[in-house]
């Protein structure tokens, strides 16, 4: 159970372990009662006060991101998580720089959480694990931490919170949204008409229809790094609708080629190589047709 840490100053008289200005929150069991705040977070102090007269011994959650101008990066450890993180991030300080002298805590485990500070509300940081290196994690924007003193955690220094360094923003921004090309909007609207089209004229059972829409609409707007493996996957879901017999083997091909035109797939790797991932997927999918939707 964790309760809430909030938005408090040095002069606080809750004692919540930690007296940063740092939106908190409780546990998953009072989002319900909470508006629908993610985790049930509040920066209220009295509530914060009223949740630990409550559950004293609950722990205390930190949202990351840019709400609390935070991100966390934290390394695990061989004895905690069967993973070498802090090698990893020393491998990754070799290549970039070196990470400021920050605010750190500790787990019980032995993992090492450096608080750094966002970048702001322009740029979005990715949470994710291992992405950096084998154990390396990031608690960016959408993520929490556990903070001190709870399950057996401990603040390291009283460092202030150091500015995120630029190599550490590139490496975990969020890219922003691709901006498509006049002809590539075109291509879009087009594909989205003969959808409708099809759609409204019955030339396809409605989920085989609402399928379709969905898969070459995620396609089209499938970045860089993904758009082969999205390709792959968006072929082979709609290929067990066309062995099923609900949607033109022909039709399908049509809109995936549109859609990797759209994301700039077949510029880039050509048009054989799309139309060679598409059959391939086609074949596998022939295995294993979409059953009881006929």
């Amino acid at each position: 159970m964790y309760r809430a840490a909030g938005r408090l100053s040095t002069k606080s008289s809750c004692r919540v372990g930690i007296r940063r200005r740092l939106d908190g929150l409780p546990d998953q069991t009072r989002q319900a009662r909470s508006g629908g705040r993610a985790w049930g977070a509040t920066s209220d102090r009295d509530e914060i006060c009223r949740d630990f007269v409550r559950w004293p011994d609950a722990g205390i959650g930190i949202p990351t991101g840019a709400g609390n101008g935070i991100v966390v990066v934290e390394y695990d450890t061989v004895v905690g998580h069967g993973v070498d993180g802090a090698a990893a991030l020393e491998d990754l300080q070799d290549r970039h720089g070196r990470l400021p002298d920050t605010l750190q805590a500790l787990t019980a485990s032995g993992s090492l959480h450096n608080y750094l500070k966002h970048p702001g509300a322009g740029i979005k940081i990715k949470c994710s694990n291992s992405e950096l290196g084998p154990g390396i994690d990031v608690k960016g924007d959408g993520g929490m931490v556990i903070a001190p003193p709870s399950n057996g955690r401990r603040w390291l220094n009283r460092n202030p919170i150091a500015v995120m360094p630029d190599w550490l923003v590139e490496l975990t921004r969020q890219p922003p949204p691709k901006r498509l090309s006049i002809r590539e909007r075109a291509t879009a609207a087009v594909n989205a008409h003969r959808l409708a089209r099809m759609f409204q004229s019955g030339g396809a059972g409605a989920y085989a229809a609402a399928a379709l829409a969905d898969e070459i609409d995620s396609l089209s707007r499938a970045p860089a790094t993904t758009r082969n493996t999205a390709l792959n996957k968006s072929a082979f879901s709609l290929g067990q609708l066309v062995y099923a017999g609900l949607l033109q083997q022909a039709e399908v091909e049509r809109h995936l080629i549109d859609a990797c035109s759209a994301n700039g797939l077949t510029a880039d790797d050509g048009l054989p190589s799309v139309i060679a991932t598409i059959r391939s997927a086609f074949n596998g999918a022939a295995a294993k047709p979409r059953r009881g939707l006929a």
